[in-house]
């Protein structure tokens, strides 16, 4: 069963107090409801909250090749860099054949290249945990609307970034539910990836 709070995160009758915390603006009091809520109101807030979700997971989900291709091409340098330093072991072990030193250089060189490779993982973990996070969130909206037999199809269409804002065009149907469609235009929010 899906909280009350979350139906009262996107409806616009939402009032949040340091005393009791989200109240329904209607009622002055908790939610109360088993289901489904027959009062909810998703205008505004819930579409800012819609289009912040399904913007958020398509710009991360627009990474995806990127950060496969950052992950391969530093996997490879690093590798390449590892294997380097193992043949420079080899070499100067054989230069002093007599005396077996082996000089530490190789290892310094072997390190930076696990710390490539490690910073290739990084990259590709932290896609994955904000791919998984923009997803739920998602997930959490997708929820409630189902309860109320809601659906939409959303085309969003991503410009060029200019000072760390993204141009974008959205256009949203609903149907099987009590909200009008809108389209939307203008800036998305600054992100840093």
């Amino acid at each position: 069963m899906i909280q009350p709070a979350r139906h009262c995160e996107l409806c616009d009758h939402q009032q949040v107090t340091l005393k009791d915390g989200s109240i329904c603006g209607l009622t002055e009091r908790k939610p109360e409801f088993n289901r489904t809520c027959l009062k909810i109101t998703l205008n505004e807030k819930f579409q800012g909250k819609l289009l912040d979700a399904n913007v958020h997971y398509k710009q991360i989900f627009g990474r995806k090749s990127w950060v496969s291709a950052y992950f391969m091409v530093f996997m490879i340098i690093g590798i390449a860099v590892i294997l380097g330093a193992a043949w420079f072991t080899y070499y100067l072990y054989n230069l002093t054949e007599t005396t077996g030193v082996i000089s530490v250089i190789p290892f310094i060189i072997g390190g930076v290249g696990f710390a490539v490779m490690a910073m290739a993982n990084g990259t590709r973990n932290k896609f994955r945990k904000d791919l998984d996070e923009a997803k739920h969130k998602k997930e959490k909206i997708d929820s409630v609307l189902e309860l109320y037999n809601i659906n939409y199809d959303m085309n969003i269409e991503l410009g060029q970034v200019y000072h760390g804002k993204q141009e974008m065009n959205v256009d949203v149907r609903f149907s099987g539910g009590m909200i009008n469609d809108f389209s939307w235009s203008g800036e998305g929010p600054s992100r840093r990836w």
